[in-house]
């Protein structure tokens, strides 16, 4: 199914910023940024938050996202939907999918977007459930837990679903579901075994203690796990046992994109009144801590896109030094203290911020 490297971006974090375009506009904000000085950069995160205060009323819109066609994308997204389409014609009831990339690159967006578009080209509801998988994570998070209960002044207990087990409900009610497992390879080794018997082809179900859930005939659940690449440098990342890595079949690999796709995406993400040099020198900063040579975390797209847009916000509020404070907020605070002065240095360098700035 993998037929090589294909890329395929989306922000996750950044559309539901698309309110910004009018909050800026609004009086009240405005005195409230003009109050602000640039030497205060917890001031600035307050700015910044405010203005962000809206983005869980966009959470739908936020789901669809806005999916920039670069490069392979269209390829691996009709490709993506042909897999569906096979899977909904066949007898199997569970379809696993991998998809592999760093950080920020649109995997979980790719998830949201084949939702959306499956949910147009079906013409009905198609349930998306979400595990946000890490390290501290048990077998109750995943799948479910007994809660202690009042009924009619009698003490009881009820079942308080948790992800997986809303995804097979889910599906056995609707028919089709959609299971993100955002991350799996934060699972550590003892919760990933929970997941192998759901994706074994002969039992199609999970099962801890006193709780099980399995996918009845001719019903189907979509499993898309997203994981981190091993050597990313982000912390929570583990080896997917040989089990689970044998399951889920149909991967897709997400690398970071060319610098001239790069270009593009962000461009279509910001808008066009950016200068184009302040994108090619932020991107220039991203590769350069995407090298081997670079001792931290990389910058992905997603970080670019965030910045550039807290630049104009804090532009439009006539912060002072809009671009080292958003570099600030926005880039430079993801990083350890040992890291900052060689980003900040090579920041300069490139010409993204002024040198007598800091």
């Amino acid at each position: 199914m993998n037929k090589g490297k294909v890329n395929i971006y989306w922000t996750t974090p950044i559309c539901a910023k698309v309110f910004l375009n009018f909050v800026v506009y609004s009086f009240d904000l405005m005195k409230f940024a003009r109050s602000f000085k640039s030497s205060e950069v917890e001031d600035v995160d307050l700015l910044k938050g405010q203005l962000r205060k809206d983005e869980e009323g966009q959470k739908e819109q936020a789901q669809m996202g806005k999916l920039v066609m670069v490069g392979e994308i269209q390829t691996i997204f009709n490709e993506s939907m042909a897999l569906i389409k096979d899977f909904l014609n066949s007898d199997a009831q569970v379809l696993p999918i991998n998809i592999k990339g760093p950080t920020g690159v649109g995997k979980t967006a790719l998830v949201y977007y084949i939702a959306g578009q499956l949910r147009r080209d079906l013409k009905r509801e198609i349930p998306l459930e979400i595990a946000q998988c890490n390290q501290a994570q048990d077998y109750h998070e995943l799948l479910g837990y007994q809660k202690i209960a009042y009924d009619k002044n009698k003490l009881t207990t009820q079942l308080v679903d948790e992800p997986i087990l809303k995804a097979i409900k889910a599906a056995n009610k609707k028919g089709i579901a959609i299971l993100l497992l955002d991350e799996v390879n934060g699972l550590v080794a003892e919760a990933q075994k929970l997941v192998n018997p759901l994706l074994d082809d002969y039992r199609n179900l999970v099962e801890y203690g006193d709780i099980e859930a399995k996918i009845d005939k001719g019903k189907k659940l979509i499993l898309i796990g997203t994981m981190n690449e091993l050597a990313s440098g982000y912390y929570g990342i583990n080896p997917l046992n040989l089990d689970m890595e044998r399951r889920l079949k149909h991967v897709f690999v997400l690398p970071y994109p060319k610098p001239e796709d790069e270009f593009k995406i962000i461009h279509e993400m910001v808008g066009g009144d950016v200068e184009s040099s302040m994108i090619t020198s932020a991107i220039k900063l991203a590769n350069h801590t995407r090298g081997k040579e670079w001792k931290g975390p990389p910058i992905p797209t997603s970080m670019l896109i965030s910045f550039i847009l807290t630049f104009k916000v804090f532009y439009k509020s006539n912060i002072p030094n809009a671009v080292t404070e958003a570099f600030k907020v926005d880039i430079l605070n993801h990083f350890d203290e040992e890291l900052r002065e060689p980003l900040i240095e090579k920041a300069k360098d490139i010409g993204l911020i002024p040198y007598d700035d800091r």
